[in-house]
């Protein structure tokens, strides 16, 4: 009887959606010879480097990632190939270390020469060991990488974080969340790094996020900025932030997710490709003052001629605590104001019900009474009607 294969680009699908199940993926490596790249490449594409010590048993937790990651470093220094398929390294908690974790930590970074994505979570940049910031540097240099996140990532200086962004020469997703977010910081009009990093407005970014960084802000705006950001695809912006900046991320995006500002001074009117929109953040014991906000930004893209505005896709995520009906009542306003012809090309508005994070106790996340959504429901009838309305109730990671 004649052999039957699978064809390989069909494994390829297979082995992608087996990508958080890396237990599978290594009995498919076992199945035969052809299957064992493709499942390599897929067990080896992301390493997550914890150094959460802060346990009951701290010193049991440090033994266990000494051992992992020599185990990796060993492995990938006899078998170079396989760590050609790390394409994303992430680190975490990574604040005070010992001399052993840094040189093993550090060991292990230089080995991997084909990162696609970096991430960082909870650095304390000022605090790590010259060796392992000086593999972490050369990391940040090489021109594999495209994506590149720090979540809140602590540096007491503009210049270092600078720095370290400006040589990223082929990055084309950014996104920073800086610790205590540093609104501090003064942006020089000048940079005396200038010369050592990349000409001005030559490193195109399509994805910007930017969480708590007031006072990063204004390097985007300044001329010898490497970042180029008037051509974005896609933006948010969440925490204190002028809304006339947006003015300087042009006029392609498509996808934008704002933070809730109470700035009713705002216009989006050349925003003219945008097809999503996420509001995020609002706290709807705020009604009184969330409503005018997001009828503001409504507002301002109305026309006088009637034109229809591009929007396809809005979400809206509100974080409530145990309130009576009327509080819902403000809504209405923005049942009305949707139901004008400029948005006659909104396809979903997606109501995204949270607890607040204040209501959150050590047993859980707390339930939001199915009731709710019908109180909201009852606020939006032209959305209901029409079929565009979602609304969902969910739990904060």
């Amino acid at each position: 009887m004649m052999e039957r294969r699978v064809p390989n680009e069909l494994v390829d699908c297979i082995l992608d959606n087996l990508y958080f199940d890396k237990a599978t993926l290594l009995n498919c490596a076992l199945v035969g010879r052809a299957w064992l790249p493709s499942s390599q490449r897929r067990i080896f594409r992301e390493v997550i480097l914890d150094q959460d010590f802060t346990s009951v048993a701290p010193h049991a937790l440090v033994d266990a990632y000494l051992k992992t990651t020599r185990h990796l470093d060993t492995l990938f220094a006899e078998k170079p190939y396989l760590a050609s398929y790390v394409r994303s390294l992430e680190l975490r908690s990574f604040t005070q270390s010992s001399k052993a974790v840094c040189t093993t930590t550090a060991s292990l970074v230089r080995r991997l020469s084909n990162l696609n994505s970096l991430s960082f979570d909870y650095v304390h940049w000022e605090s790590m060991p010259a060796l392992l910031k000086a593999a972490l540097t050369d990391i940040c240099q090489a021109p594999s990488i495209t994506r590149f996140s720090a979540v809140d990532f602590y540096t007491p200086s503009f210049a270092k974080l600078a720095s370290l962004l400006s040589h990223m020469r082929n990055l084309k997703m950014l996104h920073v969340s800086i610790y205590n977010g540093h609104i501090g910081w003064n942006v020089p009009n000048s940079s005396s790094f200038q010369k050592a990093s990349h000409p001005p407005r030559s490193i195109q970014l399509d994805e910007l996020q930017l969480h708590n960084v007031p006072g990063l802000m204004p390097w985007f705006q300044r001329d010898w900025c490497p970042f180029e950001t008037r051509d974005l695809n896609s933006l948010v912006i969440t925490g204190e932030v002028d809304m006339a900046n947006l003015q300087y991320f042009g006029t392609d995006l498509r996808e934008l997710t704002l933070g809730y500002t109470g700035n009713l001074d705002v216009n989006l009117a050349h925003l003219v490709d945008i097809r999503s929109l996420s509001l995020v953040r609002l706290y709807q014991a705020d009604a009184t003052s969330i409503v005018p906000w997001v009828e503001a930004l409504f507002k301002s893209l109305l026309n006088p001629d009637g034109n229809l505005f591009p929007l396809q896709h809005l979400t809206i995520a509100l974080r409530i605590n145990p309130l009576q009906p009327h509080h819902w009542d403000p809504w209405a306003a923005i049942d009305a104001l949707l139901g004008k012809p400029e948005f006659a090309s909104l396809k979903t508005v997606d109501f995204r019900l949270y607890p607040v994070p204040e209501s959150w106790t050590s047993g859980g996340f707390p339930k939001i009474p199915g009731s709710v959504s019908k109180l909201l429901i009852d606020k939006l009838p032209f959305l209901e009607g029409s079929g565009k309305l979602v609304v969902q109730i969910g739990s904060l990671d």
